[in-house]
């Protein structure tokens, strides 16, 4: 392996790549895209099954003090019009349907199957355990930790003599609005109601596997019972939890198994059940075949495609356990969106985005070129071409933008005006999205006022107007976050992210240094090595540090103090905050950048790309700090006079990074890649804090009993890091991508990850093996006090010879 791959590799060590499932598009309250539809359980992405009852049982609840609802009801002269029909007989399903019958609501219950059809599904003797045991079940079912059998007979008692009206073997195949209320079509009839409640878990339909063979009766894609099959030659195709506890069991049962898995190991699967499977492995009774596809499958036996060629294997039966995917096709019909979903709606967003931070980072470095009509106006084109060559890229990108962006603004207009409903049904959207409209109409405005009419109003250029903007934006959003999630950590990170883009971003640089300039309070030192040329505006290397801001050390005989100011930052500070609390340390608690993404971007964080080609791409960083670092030194060698080399390296660094990178594409795809592409794929400073990570003790770490893989940590993430899979295994999480935003630490819902950290540089990550690190206390932990607290009292109980070295630090790390 030749660099850079040894270097990325070095870099990403081990880091998993896994993605997220795309689920129904759900907002505040169990409502879908459309009005009136709801989905609760599994679909609301938590597969545990006593949150999914008492999901269906809040959803009611929910209903019952809504006064559309009630008014619907009220008015409401149809017999035939049934206030609810929910779809789907699970344990959400079920405790809805009880919670309103209690409630005197009329209703039918669809099920496509029989009654809790998941779990009659379930291997037979599956441990259930029933999770989070507090808070106490609110709804009418009643169950507790056991097997699948116990369980099942636990739902029946519940139900038993309570006459729920539920139509078993009755599948949903569409649900229509209309006028008033809805109209649900099934495989027998039709029934029509106020609501409809979605309780149809995710399992949908399982990925087939697409080859010759598989419709044979002896291919199956679930194992109930593994005692069926005895002294077989069985085949398991997967690589997650379902596949290899289907290996061990059969295995167990004396079977001959062979396990295809089309990767090179094992990323997703518990710890415990690796265990078990290697376990029986090295026993000779499990044969497992990695980087293998099944090619055909015969009556006796199959054929796979492996790094070796193909093979052919005797075979009596074949379990598909490569997952399922939930009935897109009945969303899709019932004009429900689904998470990621794409239409030219969403492009023409997309466009005006990405347009409107062309005009504003390009339009910023235009040059001004007043015009007296529209004739000047259009011939605009002529006057750049004529133009050096870096102001006459900037001026044509932005002039071109500028246009596309009335069109685009105009159609925009029109679409939210049509679908206002969708836009403006709560107050914040309302706020958010008008918000949004200003903030282009006032930028379109400054576009003009600066570079066409020759104006200046209130800033000497829009640059002023832009920070200003941006202060306002990380402000308002900033304390709709800290509302919204009140944890010590998030309120603490983001007052912090506020202050430091307000007062030495803002302020200082626009308003107090130069007044302290203007009125001789600097001496003749500051202004020479600090601010030559009234420079105010490199005060913003006090807190960007090279490379994200190069300007100041990007020159031909940078000044003392910003040579030394910019060494010390980015190779003695930052080295020591990173090797402390991780990259986070400046990304998600200092950078203006980070400061944007973790509150105008809070609300789009699902938005990031997953997987092993966006791991790959984030090593695009290190490309651009090689460029920083290439600009920097072609600037030193040049000296105070410059060169032609060093001209054109300094002009085009600044317009492909500072302006198209971090400016255009790092806030034009804001709301559609997630508020961190920038930070993530492209930073210089990123990048190189990328190398100083991987010596620092700071990880999360995690509890993987507690852990249900429910993936909610890894969807949450910004970084696209596959944080469920370190959570599932107990592995502490050292990706180096990691900003401490604390989004996976609050939204898992059984409060698995905490922030921590493992004492010193761990290299290879395997300090956890041999110690026992214990939890951090109070905020910095990132889990709200109450959640925190029960660790703790947990912990106590585990490791009582766990001792405190602070009284509001890290403890001492102890053996296990």
């Amino acid at each position: 392996m030749k660099f850079p791959a040894l270097y990325f590799n070095w870099l990403q060590k081990d880091n998993p790549t896994g993605t997220v499932d795309m689920l129904p598009e759900i907002r505040d309250g169990f409502e879908t895209s459309v009005p009136g539809i709801y989905c609760t359980g599994d679909l609301t992405g938590i597969p545990l099954i006593k949150l999914a009852a008492e999901s269906g049982y809040d959803l009611i609840e929910k209903l019952h003090a809504d006064s559309s609802f009630r008014r619907a009801r009220e008015g409401n002269t149809d017999s035939e019009m049934l206030d609810l029909v929910i779809c789907g007989a699970g344990p959400s399903g079920m405790a809805a349907c009880m919670r309103a019958q209690e409630l005197g609501y009329t209703g039918v219950v669809l099920e496509s199957s029989q009654k809790f059809n998941t779990i009659v599904n379930f291997p037979a003797g599956k441990p259930i355990y029933v999770t989070p045991v507090d808070p106490p079940m609110k709804s009418a079912l009643d169950f507790s930790d056991g097997t699948k059998e116990t369980l099942l007979a636990e739902l029946h008692e519940d139900i038993k003599g309570k006459d729920l009206p539920v139509h078993e073997g009755e599948m949903v195949q569409q649900v229509i609005r209309e006028q008033k209320g809805f109209t649900v079509k099934t495989t027998k009839g039709s029934y029509r109601a106020l609501r409809v409640i979605v309780a149809i878990g995710k399992t949908g339909n399982a990925r087939m596997l697409d080859v010759p063979g598989e419709k044979l009766p002896k291919v199956f894609t679930r194992l109930i019972d593994p005692g069926e099959y005895q002294d077989a030659d069985v085949l398991v195709v997967g690589g997650g939890d379902s596949a290899l506890e289907a290996a061990v069991a059969l295995a167990r049962e004396g079977n001959r198994v062979t396990l295809s898995y089309r990767k090179a190991s094992f990323s997703r699967p518990k710890e415990h059940n690796v265990a078990a499977f290697d376990t029986l492995a090295r026993q000779g009774k499990i044969t497992a075949i990695f980087e293998s596809t099944v090619k055909e499958i015969r009556e006796d036996d199959v054929v796979l495609n492996t790094s070796e060629g193909e093979k052919t294997l005797p075979n009596q039966a074949v379990f598909a356990l490569i997952g399922t995917e939930i009935p897109i096709r009945f969303f899709r019909r019932s004009n429900i969106r689904m998470e990621g979903d794409r239409d030219h709606a969403y492009y023409m967003k997309f466009s005006g985005l990405l347009l409107f931070a062309s005009v504003l980072y390009f339009g910023k470095k235009a040059p001004d070129t007043p015009v007296s009509g529209f004739m000047d106006f259009f011939g605009l084109p002529a006057v750049f071409l004529a133009k050096t060559w870096p102001r006459m890229l900037n001026g044509m990108i932005a002039w071109t933008s500028f246009m596309a962006l009335l069109l685009c603004l105009g159609y925009l207009a029109v679409h939210f005006a049509k679908n206002a409903s969708r836009y403006f049904n709560r107050p914040w959207n309302s706020f958010k999205y008008s918000y949004y409209a200003a903030t282009a109409v006032l930028f379109a405005y400054l576009y003009v006022a600066y570079k066409l009419a020759g104006q200046r109003p209130v800033f000497g250029d829009m640059g002023g107007w832009y920070t200003l903007m941006y202060s306002l934006t990380i402000v308002v959003f900033g304390f709709r976050r800290v509302f919204l999630k009140p944890t010590g950590y998030i309120t603490r990170q983001t007052y912090v992210l506020m202050a430091f883009q307000v007062v030495p971003l803002f302020i200082l640089p626009m308003f107090i240094f130069p007044w302290m300039g203007t009125t001789g309070l600097f001496n003749d030192w500051i202004m020479q090595n600090v601010f030559p040329g009234e420079s105010y505006w490199r005060a913003y290397g006090l807190i960007l540090a090279w490379p994200l801001f190069i300007h100041n050390l990007a020159m031909g005989e940078p000044t003392l103090f910003w040579l030394v100011a910019g060494i010390g930052q980015t190779f003695l500070i930052i080295p020591w905050l990173n090797y402390v609390w991780g990259k986070g340390a400046y990304c998600g608690w200092i950078c203006s950048c980070g400061a944007l993404a973790e509150t105008l971007g809070d609300e789009y964080r699902t938005t990031a790309f997953h997987g092993s080609a966006a791991k790959k791409a984030d090593n695009a960083g290190q490309v651009v700090l090689w460029g920083a670092g290439f600009v920097t030194l072609l600037a030193w060698l040049a000296g105070s006079g410059g060169s032609p080399a060093s001209d054109v390296a300094g002009h085009v660094y600044n317009v492909v990074v500072d302006i198209f990178f971090a400016g255009v594409l790092g806030l034009g795809v804001y709301f559609f890649w997630s508020g961190r592409v920038w930070c993530r794929f492209l930073c210089p400073l990123a990048a190189l804090m990328h190398i100083y990570t991987r010596f620092s003790k700071y990880r999360i770490m995690s509890n993987k009993k507690r852990c249900i893989s429910c993936n909610i940590c890894t969807k949450v993430c910004h970084m696209g890091i596959d944080v469920m899979s370190y959570a599932n295994k107990g592995i502490p999480m050292n990706d180096v991508e990691c900003v401490r935003c604390s989004a996976c630490v609050v939204n898992c819902p059984l409060q698995v990850l905490t922030f921590g950290d493992v004492g010193g540089v761990d290299l290879d990550n395997s300090k956890y093996k041999e110690k026992y690190f214990p939890l951090k206390r109070g905020w910095e932990a990132g889990l709200p006090k109450e959640d925190i607290e029960m660790l703790l009292r947990e912990e106590s109980e585990k490791h009582p010879e766990v001792i405190s070295s602070r009284g509001t630090g890290a403890r001492k790390a102890v053996a296990e």
